[in-house]
């Protein structure tokens, strides 16, 4: 078993602002807007409350990532435990990745915030007009199964699916920081992330196909246009070519 110290209010702090000096070097050098308004984030969080504390995790789940968390306008917390997240494995380099990548990860949801969510809106408001077919038949399988917490009507199906969205566009933006600085293991833990329903890797294998700067506009230019559900079909589509290709 790993016995590591803890991180205290003080770390985390740290982390944060390590974590805006590396997204801020990223998009320079690579040009693509990962944090497009990071000054403005970096003063916002100059202000705001960063902490340790325990976070619930979801059972079975060695390698989850959900060890951190942004709370409007400026707070940031992480999981104590961060520093022992390779347990019982005991692999230090991944606990120095999954670190960097919790703070990247929940300071690139500030920058979102900061420039007022126009993303989660937007894949909002482009759900609940393109796809009400999709809407409804999952109401419906969701009230055959006895219905879903908090989950009442379109709208409130709707912006789950959006956050879902919006969180998937952050992963890919925080392992396009960690690719580019190099840090090590980082495949181990992007691979933690296919048990998802929509895993982030959607985006890589995009990526592996169209470019990086292709996947950039999906967020950017093709804001309101594009969600959980195109992702997933461009996937399919692009795995029926290859597929294709090997038959011929």
């Amino acid at each position: 078993m790993t016995l590591r110290r803890e991180l205290s209010d003080g770390d985390v702090r740290r982390i944060v602002l390590e974590s805006i000096k590396l997204i801020n070097r990223t998009q320079k050098e690579i040009r693509l807007p990962i944090s497009p308004n990071l000054v403005s984030t970096r003063h916002r969080l100059n202000k705001g409350e960063f902490r340790a504390k325990y976070i619930n995790k979801r059972k079975n789940k060695a390698y989850a990532m959900d060890f951190g968390n942004f709370q409007p306008p400026n707070n940031i917390y992480l999981d104590k435990r961060l520093p022992s997240c390779d347990q019982p494995m005991n692999l230090p380099d991944f606990a120095k990745t999954m670190t960097a990548y919790s703070g990247i990860h929940e300071v690139i949801h500030a920058d979102d915030h900061t420039g007022g969510d126009k993303l989660l809106l937007a894949t909002r408001k482009h759900i609940l007009e393109a796809h009400v077919d999709k809407l409804e038949k999952s109401m419906e399988i969701l009230t055959k199964d006895g219905g879903a917490q908090g989950i009442d009507s379109y709208d409130d199906l709707a912006s789950l699916w959006a956050v879902q969205y919006v969180d998937m566009v952050t992963h890919y933006r925080s392992y396009v920081v960690l690719r580019h600085m190099r840090f090590p293991k980082l495949d181990q833990i992007w691979s933690r992330l296919r048990n998802d329903y929509f895993p982030p890797n959607l985006l890589t294998n995009i990526e592996v196909t169209k470019g990086a700067e292709y996947v950039f506009t999906l967020f950017t230019e093709k804001m309101g246009e594009y969600c959980l559900i195109e992702a997933l079909d461009e996937y399919n589509s692009l795995k029926e070519k290859v597929t294709a290709s090997y038959m011929v």
